[in-house]
């Protein structure tokens, strides 16, 4: 069909409001292919049904509604969310699951995009079907206007969250805004802050979240800021699962922070930022682990904090400063050796895990800086001037 023609059908259906599901039936006969739309957690607002489309297409991409996670997660490491909620052109795309190619394009409101469109190839793609898919997002969100829905409406969980994250109530106006949207939040929590690493974008927490939301399913969360916030329930996760949420993300490399505990929602401020700064203090220490518990981290807060006021490096022990010229000249890595020791409590079985390093390999360095600097780790007033010594440089580092 010619794209003057498929316009002016697809701009007759619009005039007749006769709904989302009309709109998209009316798309998917000018396009002749099945075509469907998702909002932006992937829940299916309509598809298709035309009379030859098989029902057995839609249960096989969208069973139970939803888009098939472990699809959704090729799409979003392929970058193909990105690049159609980026731009006004639609994207085209090709996957091993499925023999023909997609075509997608995003439905947005004014500056919000509220879902996308996607047209399912059958029947081979037209010259201009990619711009008359333009054109049917732009009258979807018509259609949506005039029919008063939207597919996000404003989450109430959010809205209380975000009051809390930002200190923007008191005590008793958050617990007022709590049960007024009758939420029911864990009796003792902590927040954990999940961010993807480079090469992921957050449009993909969408997709993710749900099967979180099955393996945590007590523990309220948001999306936030291109973050996964989670309020996770101690009653019921005592420690971090980190091993479930890696397993949750499949391959997808994430980090995760961990502020500290609070009995009500007041204290989920202090909480949040504890594990942003973790998680930023373990990104700028180049810490090799997935989480970044602010436990491991308090120390080297108070001293981000104190380093804008003291001199930090008038109170470090000096046999810190003599590993580190150590390093520098030798080309060793004593310091990085002796801080992943101390910080996993003097253990080095663990600190050479830590490090991928053998464990002889540890035993042996360790042998050496107490030979080279005529120190005892054996001592626990030794091992705790070191390691704050440690910390103390690292921190005088990052602020060069």
């Amino acid at each position: 069909m010619d794209f003057e023609t498929g316009k002016a059908r697809i701009m007759d259906a619009l005039l007749a409001h006769g709904g989302l599901r009309h709109l998209v039936d009316v798309g998917a006969d000018v396009l002749g292919n099945p075509v469907f739309v998702c909002d932006l957690a992937a829940q299916v607002m309509a598809m298709s049904h035309a009379e030859d489309t098989d029902r057995s297409f839609w249960d096989e991409f969208f069973p139970a509604g939803m888009m098939v996670p472990e699809n959704a997660l090729a799409v979003g490491r392929a970058g193909i969310f990105d690049q159609v909620f980026s731009a006004d052109a639609p994207v085209y795309g090709k996957f091993d699951f499925y023999p023909g190619r997609f075509i997608g394009a995003r439905i947005r409101s004014r500056d919000e995009v509220i879902g996308m469109a996607t047209i399912a190839e059958r029947n081979p793609l037209g010259e201009h079907d990619g711009e008359l898919l333009v054109v049917l997002c732009q009258a979807i969100v018509l259609e949506m206007t005039w029919q008063g829905e939207r597919s996000q409406a404003s989450s109430a969980l959010l809205e209380v969250l975000s009051a809390a994250i930002d200190g923007a109530a008191t005590a008793s106006e958050l617990d007022l805004m709590a049960r007024g949207a009758e939420l029911r939040l864990p009796r003792r929590t902590r927040v954990l802050v999940i961010g993807l690493g480079v090469g992921h974008s957050g449009v993909v927490f969408p997709f993710l979240q749900s099967m979180l939301e099955s393996c945590l399913p007590t523990s309220p969360m948001v999306i936030r800021h291109g973050r996964l916030v989670v309020l996770l329930d101690l009653e019921r996760h005592p420690s971090v699962p980190v091993k479930a949420i890696e397993a949750c993300f499949a391959n997808m490399a994430i980090r995760i922070g961990a502020g500290g505990a609070f009995d009500e929602l007041a204290g989920m401020a202090e909480s949040y930022r504890q594990a942003r700064s973790a998680m930023e203090l373990a990104r700028r220490a180049g810490h090799p682990s997935v989480l970044a518990d602010y436990d491991d981290w308090r120390i080297d807060d108070f001293l981000q904090q104190a380093g804008s006021t003291l001199d930090l490096s008038a109170f470090a022990d000096p046999v810190v400063q003599r590993i580190l010229a150590h390093d520098q000249a030798e080309g060793t890595q004593l310091a990085q050796t002796l801080d992943a020791y101390l910080r996993c409590a003097n253990n080095a079985q663990a600190a050479a895990r830590m490090l991928g390093v053998h464990k002889n390999t540890m035993y042996a360095r360790l042998e050496r800086i107490q030979q080279l600097f005529d120190v005892d780790l054996e001592s626990g007033e030794t091992c705790f001037s070191l390691a704050l010594g440690l910390r103390m440089r690292r921190m005088l580092q990052l602020r060069t």
